[in-house]
């Protein structure tokens, strides 16, 4: 199977780039999770910062769930 996307630029200039910049887009988020998933794991000194770093991470994961991204 084979799927191709076809933009007529310059009119689609736009929707060109952002499709280009999918995949950094999607490591970028990676990223966030990755630190806050790290954060809630090792801020257990302090139960204020703990609440803040999870409450971060669980509407990270609301916010990309809502929107159809899987990481």
């Amino acid at each position: 199977m084979q799927a191709q996307l076809i933009f007529n630029l310059p009119d689609d200039q736009e929707e060109y780039e952002l499709c280009n910049k999918a995949q950094d887009m999607l490591l970028a988020l990676h990223q966030i999770q990755q630190y806050l998933r790290s954060k809630v794991k090792s801020e257990t000194d302090d139960p204020n910062k703990w609440e803040a770093y999870d409450e971060m991470y669980q509407e990270f994961y609301n916010i990309t769930n809502t929107n159809n991204i899987q990481l």
